[in-house]
């Protein structure tokens, strides 16, 4: 179901400008029918790159328009980070933006407890399961970090032999969280919870929904390690 808020927010801005709506398309690049009709809340919110063009356009913080979307505060951080970064704006500095302060990130934050050590490889418990990382530290314990663009979602089983990932972990998609061409997955898994980004027509395409069993490939050497007491 769309959320109406979307467009009461974008009609109101746009009315304060005094813009109509075939002016405001022509100035963020929209489709003046398309447009319209995500006004109406016939049509779900746009990508993100289209959303700051608006919020820039109608002197919009770009914040307001991502929750009116429907996106959830965590997600909200880290697509502004990668939004941010990839366009490379001169005006934003970039340190308040790195993916470890990202707020999904730190919802793939674990502590964890090392249960073999093979050279720089370690064998962690990952809730009830057992997952590859990389580490020099000789501690027992680390914190690992798993930024969810690197997490992989498949509805069946990969085969070992035809895949690069060290770790496949059977999961249930929790919650399925979508703005514009970009859809967060929360996993569940055994013992952990687990959040994923992706292109959300990858998504649609496996016809993933809340409910649905799957598998989260990760490759050991994209999980990031730290020291703990």
């Amino acid at each position: 179901m769309v959320k109406l808020e979307f467009g009461v927010v974008l009609r109101k801005a746009r009315e304060a400008k005094a813009y109509s709506l075939r002016e405001l398309a022509e100035r963020v690049g929209i489709e003046y029918s398309r447009l319209a009709r995500i006004e109406q809340g016939t049509r779900p919110a746009p990508g993100l790159a289209e959303i700051r063009r608006l919020s820039d356009a109608l002197d919009l913080d770009m914040t307001d328009l991502l929750v009116a979307a429907g996106t959830s505060r965590e997600v909200m951080g880290h697509l502004l980070w990668s939004e941010r970064s990839h366009a490379k704006r001169p005006e934003i500095e970039e340190g308040p933006y790195l993916p470890e302060w990202s707020p999904l990130v730190t919802k793939n934050t674990y502590r964890v407890r090392v249960l073999k050590r093979d050279g720089a490889l370690r064998i962690v418990e990952l809730g009830r399961c057992e997952i590859s990382v990389f580490s020099f530290s000789d501690a027992d314990r680390l914190t690992i970090r798993i930024p969810p663009e690197t997490v992989v979602v498949c509805r069946e089983k990969v085969d070992p032999a035809a895949s690069t990932a060290d770790n496949l972990l059977p999961v249930r998609v929790k919650k399925v969280r979508r703005l514009g061409q970009v859809t967060n997955l929360v996993l569940s898994g055994d013992g952990f919870e687990l959040n994923s980004l992706h292109a959300g027509r990858r998504v649609t395409q496996l016809g993933l929904a809340e409910g649905d069993g799957a598998f989260a490939a990760i490759q050991a050497t994209s999980i990031r390690t730290h020291f703990t007491l």
